[in-house]
């Protein structure tokens, strides 16, 4: 069955695509509907400006989630969304695959349910209780006065 060669189908699935609102997206490409584009990873492209000295300002490039707050891995962009797209360059493809896979690796460690996740807050308020010398506020090397932060394990958030 012969695929139709798209700006989409180039054979790269790796591609940046220049979304209408200007935003550009570094992706990879899994699926391809009339409509609507199905991508992995997707990450939008950030640049920082900072200052090295009195009178010279680096631009740095970066990426980061085009998506926050969820830990899904492919989305669905509607191709009406789309003003432009093309293959990613080489040494960007090699970029975008290192930090899809150091996600990859920092999502393994995340947890899964709500129940994980009310586990993992827990662990972490206690550590941060025994950080801080104990509930009562003895113990330790804690700087702050005791009874400033009175936690009462029972009503954690």
């Amino acid at each position: 069955m012969d695929m139709e060669q798209t700006a989409y189908n180039t054979g790269n699935p790796f591609k940046v695509i220049k979304m209408v609102n200007g935003e550009d997206v570094l992706c990879k490409i899994l699926e391809e509907y009339k409509d609507a584009l199905v991508v992995e990873y997707p990450m939008s492209v950030v640049k920082n400006q900072i200052v090295e000295a009195e009178n010279h300002i680096v631009e740095h490039t970066g990426l980061q989630r085009w998506m926050n707050f969820t830990h899904d891995k492919s989305f669905l962009i509607l191709k009406e969304k789309i003003l432009s797209l093309g293959d990613l360059a080489p040494e960007v493809t090699l970029y975008y695959k290192h930090i899809c896979k150091r996600m990859s690796v920092e999502e393994s460690k995340e947890p899964t349910d709500e129940e994980e996740a009310m586990m993992k807050l827990k662990d972490n308020m206690e550590t941060l209780v025994e950080a801080l010398g104990g509930a009562d506020g003895e113990g330790g090397d804690s700087n702050l006065p005791s009874g400033i932060f009175p936690l009462d394990k029972s009503k954690l958030h």
